[in-house]
């Protein structure tokens, strides 16, 4: 079976906040891209930012075939925010999902799948760094929501997932709680002065491997080490 689909996805600036900090600095929310650091100044030179490409996406995937890029986060992480810097806290992505059989004519079905950002913008000082950092202090992204969701066409059940690529790793309690989430917490964490670039994959599946989950979070399309799914089943 092969499907039509189409991804959306957007900061929601409403839900996006920040962390105070001195007069000469600020952060700025649109739909692709925050930034924080100094007023009025450039990403890459005295402000970071996070950033989404590749959206809207369009394509065609197979029922149990290959994963297809959905869309791309990257983080601009500059070390040059000077002391005391307003900063990153949190937001929200909202990812819109269409689908339609392929060659079907139907209209597309809708799926949105909002999920949550937890940022620890790190201080940058030797010896006070939650995580393990090549240079101090790696940035601590956590990441909590559902992206997976079902549906059902000509009386069977499919299974349709999102998951990054590279995965997303338990991260350890300290780092966690560096970013204000609970022991069990599923992100990532960004070296200073580079750009990471995490992407999302989607996959439609009828069947496929159960993957645990961490204790903390109900979390089956983030940062799995397969796609999780349940058997398809026909319904009556």
């Amino acid at each position: 079976m092969q499907w039509d689909f189409q991804v959306d996805s957007a900061f929601n600036v409403g839900a996006t906040t920040f962390q105070p900090g001195r007069a000469s600095s600020d952060g700025v929310a649109t739909s692709q891209e925050i930034s924080w650091g100094a007023t009025g100044g450039t990403v890459g030179v005295n402000r970071s930012a996070l950033q989404i490409s590749n959206t809207p996406s369009s394509g065609m995937l197979t029922t149990d075939g290959a994963s297809m890029m959905a869309n791309t986060y990257t983080h601009i992480n500059n070390g040059n925010l000077g002391s005391n810097s307003v900063s990153l806290r949190s937001t929200q992505i909202d990812a819109q999902l269409q689908l339609r059989p392929t060659g079907s004519g139907l209209p597309f079905e809708s799926f949105l799948a909002p999920y949550t950002i937890n940022f620890s913008e790190t201080p940058n000082v030797a010896g006070t760094c939650a995580a393990v950092s090549a240079v101090p202090c790696d940035d601590i992204f956590v990441i909590s929501g559902s992206l997976n969701a079902s549906f059902v066409y000509d009386g069977f059940q499919y299974f349709v997932s999102f998951f990054a690529a590279p995965e997303l790793a338990t991260l350890d309690p300290a780092v966690c709680a560096a970013a204000g989430a609970g022991a069990g917490c599923m992100g990532f964490t960004t070296q200073e002065f580079e750009t990471t670039d995490v992407n999302f994959n989607l996959v439609i599946t009828s069947e496929a491997i159960q993957v645990p989950e961490p204790g903390s979070l109900a979390l089956l399309g983030l940062g799995l080490v397969g796609v999780a799914a349940l058997r398809r089943r026909k319904q009556s």
